[in-house]
């Protein structure tokens, strides 16, 4: 049992161990921990301090041990796919497409930060677990958890379900242009059909730390890199276009939202569990290569290096599509590769989505795995509907990829940290019974440095606590409530 547990224990009243070796008249007692931080806002320099221990709750289905490259790899991929597209055809001027995306980008290491703290405060690495915990914690609230679990796996099921569709259906548009007009059959269902045989065998993997997942999404993040310096290339000898996609997308599709959707992620917690789970206590301690927060900044930065260019491109996109067309054109070498790049995303953003509910009679029955091909097949069929339904599929999309990266970790950090009773208070130090083996009391020198100390450090941790709260506020009213309002307008008509 450790520290956490015996303080918890011991604010009930009963006499405890560790307090009956003090006697001192000091109004607080410091307990160390030395399995976390002292408050879930002192994070130490490296984050290999959590135990492979049964507190440390890890689902091990979607979260398999992984090494620190490939966890890295997860991290950076979805901040160069579509919102990363879609970025030189965005048009906005510098003064308000650089801001932004600097803004976004720290918003977005921030919101992971803040996911990791969570499941180190709660030692649970589950969405599922950490949103019962914050929100229906205690007895009596079975009924709360039922429709809580089901309204995150579904959330989470339809977030991953749209982005795949979004994904499958713009690599098929992107390529229709380049096909001939003379086809014996509709170019568009037989484009996906196509390119739904070439995923079959990738999105059956079982984990994301399956090779042909991994591989895939290596690939995904190569072509993406061709596709930058072709841009990069096109621009400078005024050749590049706008993205047709671009065009078919929802209202929701500005310029600074779609800034905001490129460093959108949902895979924070299954990687931190990952990471944990693939590093042995011996080496976590002290190597800058397992550390989370490190791979998560420099995924975040690595992302920004690779769009930020592009927002200097779209701010010259107009003088660009006004040029005579040149005698080297890399427009269709875009397209395939733009086409490539959201292709291969689409395994990896299945391979974490939850299962179906199939009966478990079926499921013991027979090794097919249904539910992953069930959702491929209702993909699939969403990517073929008219242009209309797309659109309100994106903008739900969008408002949902937002909401769940900036807003939600906010929310659940806040309803944790001042609405709910804390796992670990701070003790009276005089214990309810006397002991006969207690030591002498302190002198009152050593005592008076006892509260120094001790105010020292709470004046420290309150410094920390209040940049946090600040920036969760920040995340969770002028971001989440703002972009809430935005959103209504725009429906609305009014901008």
């Amino acid at each position: 049992m450790d520290s956490r547990r015996l303080s918890t224990e011991s604010s009930s009243g009963e006499s405890s161990p560790i307090l009956s070796n003090f006697n001192s008249s000091t109004s607080l007692i410091l307990v160390h921990d030395d399995d976390e931080p002292s408050s879930p806002f002192d994070v130490p320099d490296e984050d290999g301090e959590v135990p492979e221990s049964p507190e440390f709750e890890i689902r091990r289905p979607f979260s398999p041990p992984m090494a620190p490259s490939l966890v890295f790899l997860y991290l950076l991929s979805p901040y160069l796919k579509l919102g990363a597209l879609f970025l030189p055809n965005t048009q906005l001027p510098l003064k308000y497409g650089i801001p932004p995306l600097i803004i976004f980008a720290v918003l977005s290491a921030f919101s992971r930060q803040i996911w990791y703290m969570l499941a180190r405060y709660m030692r649970k690495a589950d969405l599922e677990d950490i949103v019962l915990d914050a929100f229906a914690r205690g007895r009596g609230k079975e009924s709360q958890r039922s429709w809580l679990r089901t309204i995150v796996r579904g959330g989470t099921g339809m977030l991953r379900v749209l982005l795949s569709v979004i994904y499958l259906r713009e690599s098929v548009h992107i390529i229709l242009p380049l096909l001939p007009e003379d086809l014996p059959l509709p170019p568009r269902p037989l484009l996906t059909a196509v390119f739904a045989l070439v995923l079959l065998p990738l999105v059956t993997g079982q984990s994301l730390a399956s090779k042909r997942i991994a591989y895939a999404t290596w690939t995904s993040i190569a072509t993406y890199i061709i596709w930058f310096c072709c841009v990069a290339v096109a621009h400078a000898n005024r050749t590049l276009e706008i993205n047709p996609g671009w065009l078919r997308m929802g209202a929701f599709w500005q310029g600074i939202t779609t800034t905001a959707f490129a460093f959108t992620s949902s895979s924070t917690l299954p990687l931190y569990a990952s990471l944990k789970a693939g590093s042995p206590a011996a080496l976590s301690k002290g190597s800058a290569t397992r550390s989370f927060r490190t791979l998560s900044t420099l995924s975040v930065a690595v992302a920004v290096c690779f769009t930020l260019p592009l927002v200097f491109f779209t701010a010259h996109m107009d003088v660009v599509i006004l040029q005579d067309p040149p005698p080297l054109r890399l427009q269709p070498i875009i397209a395939v590769l733009n086409s490539l790049t959201l292709l291969l995303a689409v395994p990896s953003v299945l391979v974490t989505t939850p299962p179906l509910p199939i009966p478990e009679r079926v499921r013991r029955a027979t090794t097919i795995p249904f539910s992953k091909y069930l959702t491929f097949a209702l993909v699939i069929a969403l990517s073929l509907v008219p242009t209309r339904i797309a659109r309100i599929l994106s903008d739900v999309l969008i408002a949902c990829a937002c909401a769940s990266t900036f807003f939600l970790p906010a929310l659940i950090h806040i309803t944790t940290h001042f609405f709910k009773r804390p796992l670990s208070i701070i003790m009276p130090q005089i214990p309810a019974t006397p002991n006969p083996y207690a030591q002498e009391p302190l002198t009152s020198a050593a005592d008076e440095l006892l509260q120094r100390k001790e105010r020292a450090l709470q004046k420290h941790q309150f410094r920390k606590r209040v940049v946090w709260d600040v920036g969760v506020w920040v995340l969770l009213l002028p971001v989440g409530g703002g972009g809430f309002v935005w959103g209504a307008g725009r429906l609305a008509g009014k901008w």
